[in-house]
């Protein structure tokens, strides 16, 4: 079963990548401008670094954008540099998404976020995880014993995670997933952008931005 998931998602991926790469061509003298390609948070939120400019992807497993996405911006992320922090906060509107983000922070109590990332993704969308049983029964393909996967996700760490993540939800005021918030100052949208792909040349513009700030701070 892990295999036919493996293969499924990584065949995904790789076409998606073929017909998405031209996203990559950045243009160095690009501008946007705020309220039109993004949107200045009217209360910043706190992060975690003071020297580091982090990103923050915020989307859900069952979304079908971000599934469509999820190869585009993990190539993206590949090329950050060392001073970029990125992680990503899971959306929850209802009790599927609010599955889905409890999974999510799971998976990484259990130190095995990104092996499992694309292959839960994948199988979410195909409609083959609806509950917590088959969850537990697919993180035993990635050596997690189901008792062990319920303890976790019964947590009072994961349910602290949870809080967190529907606290920032609210502070990003989006309205939809995927959507990219950047230094906790600035959230970007595909409708805003132009598209999903082209919020990563406006995230690249404001990383840019926060690093400036950073940088004349500490001179």
């Amino acid at each position: 079963m892990i295999l036919s998931y493996r293969l499924a998602a990584f065949k995904f991926f790789i076409s998606c990548l073929i017909s998405l790469c031209p996203i990559f061509v950045i243009a160095t003298d690009l501008k946007f401008e705020d309220g039109t390609h993004y949107v200045t948070l009217k209360i910043p939120i706190a992060t975690k670094y003071h020297d580091k400019v982090e990103v923050t992807e915020y989307f859900s497993y069952g979304c079908p954008a971000c599934y469509q996405f999820e190869p585009v911006i993990s190539v993206w992320v590949k090329s950050l540099a060392n001073d970029v922090e990125f992680n990503r906060t899971p959306a929850i509107w209802n009790e599927p998404y609010k599955l889905y983000a409890q999974t999510y922070y799971t998976a990484e109590a259990l130190n095995i976020l990104e092996q499992i990332h694309p292959a839960l993704f994948h199988a979410i969308q195909k409609q083959l995880l609806g509950d917590p049983k088959e969850m537990a029964i697919f993180f035993s393909d990635y050596g997690v014993d189901p008792i062990d996967f319920v303890r976790v996700f019964n947590s009072f760490g994961v349910r602290t995670r949870l809080q967190q993540a529907e606290a920032r939800g609210r502070a990003y005021r989006a309205t939809g997933v995927p959507a990219i918030i950047v230094n906790g100052k600035y959230r970007i949208t595909g409708q805003m952008a132009g598209s999903n792909g082209e919020m990563l040349l406006v995230a690249d513009y404001l990383v840019q931005i926060e690093r400036e700030i950073i940088g004349a701070k500490e001179n």
